[in-house]
């Protein structure tokens, strides 16, 4: 069984059988920053945690992620490498800082095109169209990709068309790096995928599959909001998609973003895939094993 919680904008708290893994920890599902958010009270202290920071900016990195060393003593925490420069004193025994220190061998960073493995998860670090990273992880015979502000930026409402072109022609150059990490790495050990759609055409196959996707569709960007999702899911083979980056704001811009993000409809492969609405912070999806992916 796996199951996956959505806590709050980018951040997703993967449980599977044999790790935990959290995503971009910012808030807790009450909008609060809080250093011990209340999934950790549940979380099954017995397996090894993964905590995975995809770039530094404040809706996607909360220092206080390594306070949680205290009482996770098997926790590794995989960050961008620009996130590295601004922890140096977390990870130094001779800083003078008072918080909460880890060691150097709990933290790996990454930056595109390098990877960690540890013989449990294996994460691929790729570029992202804003500052640090996209990651794949392996883990459990389950592929995850988690986007970070990876996305098609085009603001079409307040860009040129040369503008516009470019933040296309930057994303699909990122894209191109994750195909040929795909490509160059078949799925092996990955559950079968679920069939098509009936009736639908075929997946493409060669660009590698992805079991669980977390995406940006983030409706501030104005006209076409969903383009990057749109092109991601028709070019990989995804098998669950799960929208994400919509809590900015105040409450009810962040009600009709979430609304925004949830209509599948304009972006969503017909051909394949599904779409999960896991957009209330704390609302958890359950995956059962093998068998589920063929369901």
């Amino acid at each position: 069984m796996v199951s996956i919680t959505y806590i709050w904008h980018d951040c997703f708290v993967v449980s599977t059988p044999v790790a935990v893994l959290v995503f971009d920890y910012w808030l807790d599902t009450d909008g609060g920053a809080a250093a011990h958010p209340a999934f950790l009270d549940i979380t099954d202290r017995d397996k090894p945690l993964y905590v995975l920071v995809s770039h530094g900016h404040k809706d996607h990195f909360n220092p206080d992620i390594f306070s949680w060393a205290a009482d996770f003593p098997n926790v590794h925490y995989i960050v961008s490498k620009d996130v590295m420069k601004r922890i140096r004193h977390v990870v130094s025994a001779t800083s003078v800082y008072s918080g909460p220190k880890v060691s150097p061998s709990q933290v790996t960073a990454l930056r595109p095109g390098e990877e960690f493995s540890d013989g449990r998860v294996r994460v691929a670090a790729f570029p992202s169209t804003d500052i640090g990273n996209s990651y794949i992880v392996e883990c459990d015979g389950r592929r995850i990709f988690h986007a970070g502000d990876l996305n098609a930026w085009i603001w079409k409402d307040e860009s040129t068309e040369q503008e516009v072109r470019k933040a296309l022609g930057d994303y699909r150059a990122c894209l191109r790096d994750i195909s040929a990490w795909l490509k160059a790495n078949p799925v092996s050990t990955v559950p079968e995928a679920m069939p098509p759609v009936q009736g639908a055409a075929a997946p493409v196959q060669d660009a590698g599959r992805i079991d669980f996707c977390f995406f940006p569709v983030d409706s501030r960007i104005g006209t076409d909001y969903f383009t990057g999702a749109s092109i991601f899911v028709r070019e990989f083979d995804v098998v669950r998609f799960f929208p994400m980056h919509f809590a900015l704001g105040d409450e009810e811009e962040r009600r009709q973003r979430r609304a925004d993000a949830l209509r599948f409809g304009r972006y969503a492969n017909p051909a394949r895939g599904e779409y999960i609405p896991l957009a209330l912070p704390g609302s958890t999806y359950l995956c059962a094993d093998t068998n589920d992916f063929n369901s």
